[in-house]
């Protein structure tokens, strides 16, 4: 329950009533202060009659005061992506049943806006009875205190039904991995609708007694699902001394390529995640004196289930996993996690203790564990080899000119690839370095057909989901004809 982590609020407050636990662009919110907040908001929404809240806002203080509030009350939360398009969001308050919405923005749903908070900036939009009667959705008995959407596959987001205590379990033990880091503040850049960020961005520092540093993205360089402004991120890096941050594998390639490493001098824990990345990148983070470690996990478990820490990093891994999680390696390679575990997707509620990832890879000698890519998305060649493209995505990618990759080969005798690379780069001087990457594969893992354009994959295009994973499917049959091409 929520009461772990304010206890631990409370302990740091009596011991320094004014720690900063927030702080942001024009407004700092004290240790002490924070359990003010959460006594009054937890107040007002009790007065609202709030049961499902859902968070419509840009990442702010607020947005933080309001989760920890709102959980504490017993009131089951809900973020609500600011990507989402209306017909998902429309989807997502339908299944989850929600009565309420905290939103400082326009609402793209017809809900009455209702009393405007006192406790925060922004306003709760209710819905009508009927919305909610038609629903037809009950009370479930089980117990659960946030539901995570993600897009999946289909455009149709799925609900994971979380507790509180999973969630803080996770947090202790990510501090515990990290106790001999003695890190500071945490500077939160992914959007707070993702759960990584809300718990490794605002439970675990709290639970820890750092700072947390909030502001909109976008201030911070993340413009959107697809663009990142390197130099905009480090330079807000060096106003606020941030000492940690989670990236993502796109942000870590673009901040080594700019010229602002400079800038990022009092960062000492850099996760990363999300993805693959290629070793090549983390061997020149570590050339360039930048700490990145990285990680895995998955909303279904929680968020985070392995992680390289300063006393175990094994580039190459996403780490040791970490001591709430206990992993296994299926008969067929995929990853079964128990020790932190969804109750299942909404409308489909279930006690799990034990996920299936959909992810294949393996435990070496020394119990670091290695992803080596999904499991549905493994391909099998003409001549029998298993082979995961986005281990192959992976090695492109670190070839500084290629911006994106997607690699095919399902029944074939050979990989191709579509590649997004600027027309600055010739073919031939492609060619070249698709062959110095493929000096360091297998035979069978090699490149041997490639098609290039200039146009970047997008979810506005089609050829990206929402949360930044690329639709094969529709990759495949919009360059079909040119993948075909040979003898590059």
């Amino acid at each position: 329950m929520m009461q772990r982590l304010l206890n631990r609020i409370r302990d740091v407050a009596g011991a320094d009533a004014t720690r900063p636990a927030f702080t942001g662009p024009s407004r700092t919110v004290s240790y002490q202060e924070l359990l003010s907040h959460v006594t009054e908001i937890s107040s007002e929404l009790e007065a609202l009659g709030v049961r499902r809240l859902g968070i419509y806002a840009d990442n702010s203080i607020d947005w933080a005061l309001i989760d920890i509030a709102a959980t504490a009350a017993n009131i089951v939360v809900v973020p609500i992506p600011l990507f989402f398009s209306k017909a998902q969001i429309q989807h997502l308050c339908h299944v989850s049943n929600l009565d309420t919405v905290f939103s400082d923005q326009h609402f793209p749903l017809p809900w009455s806006m209702k009393t405007p908070a006192k406790a925060t900036i922004g306003n709760y939009i209710k819905s009508s009875p009927t919305a909610t009667q038609e629903a037809g959705i009950g009370a479930n008995p089980l117990s659960f205190n946030k539901i995570t959407f993600t897009s999946g596959s289909t455009g149709a987001p799925k609900g994971a039904c979380l507790t509180t205590d999973t969630l803080l379990t996770i947090a202790n033990s990510l501090a515990a991995a990290l106790a001999s880091t003695k890190l500071g503040a945490h500077l939160c850049l992914l959007p707070f609708s993702t759960l990584l960020e809300n718990v490794a961005g605002i439970y675990l520092p709290l639970w820890m007694g750092r700072t947390v540093y909030v502001d909109s993205p976008e201030q911070l360089g993340l413009l959107s699902n697809h663009q990142f402004n390197a130099e905009t991120f480090s330079q807000k890096i060096q106003t606020t001394a941030a000492e940690s941050v989670i990236l993502l594998p796109q942000m870590l390639r673009d901040i080594l390529e700019s010229d602002s490493i400079t800038l990022l001098s009092s960062l000492k824990f850099v996760a990363v995640g999300g993805g693959k990345v290629a070793p090549e990148l983390l061997h020149r983070a570590d050339k360039l004196g930048l700490s990145v470690f990285e990680g895995y996990g998955l909303t279904e478990c929680g968020s985070c289930v392995a992680l390289n820490t300063p006393e175990a990093n094994c580039i190459g891994s996403v780490g040791k996993p970490l001591p709430h999680a206990q992993v296994r390696i299926a008969d067929d390679g995929e990853i079964w996690v128990t020790g932190a575990a969804m109750q299942g997707y909404l409308s489909n509620e279930s006690l799990l203790s034990e996920i299936a990832t959909g992810d294949a890879g393996h435990l070496d000698a020394n119990g670091f564990l290695h992803v080596t890519g999904r499991i549905k998305n493994t391909l099998v060649s003409s001549f029998g080899r298993n082979i995961s493209p986005e281990w192959v995505e992976a090695e492109l990618l670190s070839v500084r000119e290629i911006e994106q990759a997607i690699v095919f080969g399902e029944a074939q005798p050979s990989l191709s690839a579509v590649l997004v690379i600027s027309n600055e780069v010739s073919d031939p001087q492609l060619n070249l370095m698709i062959q110095e990457m493929n000096s360091k594969l297998p035979d069978y893992a090699r490149i041997m057909s490639w098609v290039r354009t200039d146009q970047r994959f997008s979810t506005e295009d089609g050829t990206m989901t929402e949360t930044g994973k690329p639709r094969r499917e529709t990759i495949a049959k919009r360059y079909e004809t040119a993948s075909r091409q040979s003898g590059r």
